[in-house]
């Protein structure tokens, strides 16, 4: 389905990125993978080869310019060239506004909104050159709708999406298509330590990071004349 196809994945270490990189890897993807942990992207590098897939590996800290700036030097040196972004990056808080510092504010909304920037500005002129290609959010429901307990969240995951909303009015007749897979709870790490317990119960009842790959992929496999923009899916344990 992917075959010939370059991927880059970001925050692909653990969780929903290394779920999407495998599914694209399965289906054909050469795959880049970026996050801070050298370790387990080497992992992850390692399960693509097992797949017959090529792997690169880009660790660092993509808020910062000079980390997304060798991302794109490693794709384009290893590949020549992308043809998928999955900006899915991300970290979260949970609690009410009160317990947040200045210190969270930044963390959040610089991992998921000005990583999601950084990256896209760093890749979209290989996109437009060749006429086509995707953008994939992976941003959340906390995008749709503001959640209690969730404001900072909500607020970088709602600058996401409309992020998203505007380049698909620039890009989409320069053949640059737009995706947003909005998921609700997921059974990852994510924000443990921050609002989440590592066995938690109520973790049983959400969604696999699988579920939310096969989303990102539902997105890519449209036909060059369609494109879905807005990919939502819930775990049944959550209320809409």
């Amino acid at each position: 389905m992917f075959e010939n196809k370059v991927a880059v994945v970001t925050g692909a270490s653990r969780g929903i990125g290394r779920a999407i990189a495998l599914a694209l890897a399965r289906r054909g993807a050469d795959v880049v993978l970026a996050a801070r942990d050298q370790a387990r992207l080497s992992a992850v590098a390692g399960e693509i080869a097992a797949l017959g897939r090529k792997a690169v590996v880009a660790a660092g800290d993509l808020r910062r310019e000079e980390a997304v700036e060798a991302l794109r030097e490693a794709a384009l040196s290893a590949f020549g060239t992308v043809d998928i972004v999955v900006n899915n990056a991300g970290v979260g808080k949970y609690g009410p506004l009160s317990d947040f510092s200045p210190e969270d504010y930044d963390w959040i909304m610089d991992t998921n909104m000005r990583a999601s920037f950084l990256v896209t500005r760093a890749f979209l002129p290989t996109l437009l050159e060749k006429g086509s290609g995707d953008l994939v959010f992976v941003a959340s429901v906390a995008g749709l709708k503001g959640l209690p307990h969730e404001a900072v969240y909500c607020a970088s995951k709602f600058a996401q999406v409309g992020f998203a909303q505007a380049l698909d009015h620039e890009l989409r007749e320069r053949g640059v298509r737009v995706s947003v897979v909005a998921p609700g709870g997921v059974k990852t790490e994510f924000a443990f330590g921050t609002g989440r317990t590592p066995g938690d119960p109520r973790l049983e009842g959400f969604l696999d990071p699988e579920e939310v790959a096969e989303a990102v992929v539902f997105a890519l496999e449209r036909s060059d004349k369609a494109r879905a923009f807005l990919v939502g899916l819930r775990p049944m344990s959550e209320p809409l």
